[in-house]
C-alpha cells in the first residue's frame, strides 16, 4: 500500500506518528495500526508482564519528589 493511501485510510494513526517524528525523530515507523475497523502493519506479541499502560504512565517535567508529593496531599484528603 502506498503511503497516501495509508494516510487517506488511516489519519489519525499517521497523525499520532507524524507527532512522535516531530518529538523523537524521521527514525519512527508505524509497524501496525488499527483504525475504522481496518489494520495495517504486523501487530507485536508482548509479555504482559512487561507492559506498562498508558494510564499508568505520569507524563509531568516536574521533579518526581514534587509529583509524589502532591499525589500524597491529594489521596490524605
Amino acid at each position: 500500500m502506498k503511503k497516501d493511501e495509508v494516510r487517506r485510510l488511516f489519519p489519525e494513526c499517521v497523525a499520532f506518528a507524524d507527532v512522535c517524528r516531530e518529538v523523537f525523530g524521521d527514525g519512527v515507523k508505524l509497524v501496525y495500526a488499527e483504525e475504522n475497523g481496518r489494520s495495517i502493519g504486523n501487530r507485536s506479541e508482548h509479555d504482559p508482564e512487561s507492559v506498562v499502560n498508558l494510564k499508568d504512565m505520569v507524563l509531568d517535567s516536574r521533579p518526581m519528589g514534587e509529583i509524589i508529593a502532591e499525589r500524597d496531599k491529594r489521596r490524605a484528603k
